[in-house]
């Protein structure tokens, strides 16, 4: 099963104008290869993200208005993210926990 995380910057789709809407940017993350009860790959995942959430929201110009708009989907995306990362880790640790209570009972 390939899990992957969508990313996208909906506040900043909630505070822009409707044509600016349905523009906003988005994109996914895999996480199907990481185990996610591990730091070192809960580490990962954070880099995985840090990096999508960067390209996702590029924007051309180096003026005032560019730099707003870019940290304003960053930060759209970065909190869209939060919770799907905390419940992709709350998941995969009760996973880990069910197959060890299975493989002590078995």
């Amino acid at each position: 099963m390939k899990k992957t995380f969508v990313l996208a910057a909906a506040a900043l789709a909630a505070i822009a104008t409707p044509a600016m809407a349905k523009d906003a940017p988005d994109t996914s993350v895999a996480i199907g290869d990481l185990d996610l009860t591990k730091q070192a790959d809960q580490d990962k995942l954070d880099n995985r993200i840090d990096n999508a959430v960067r390209r996702m929201c590029r924007v051309e110009g180096f003026d005032l208005q560019a730099r707003k708009l870019e940290r304003s989907c960053r930060l759209a995306a970065e909190a869209n993210a939060a919770p799907q990362i905390e419940l992709a880790i709350a998941g995969a640790r009760e996973e880990r926990f069910a197959a060890i209570e299975l493989d002590v009972q078995g």
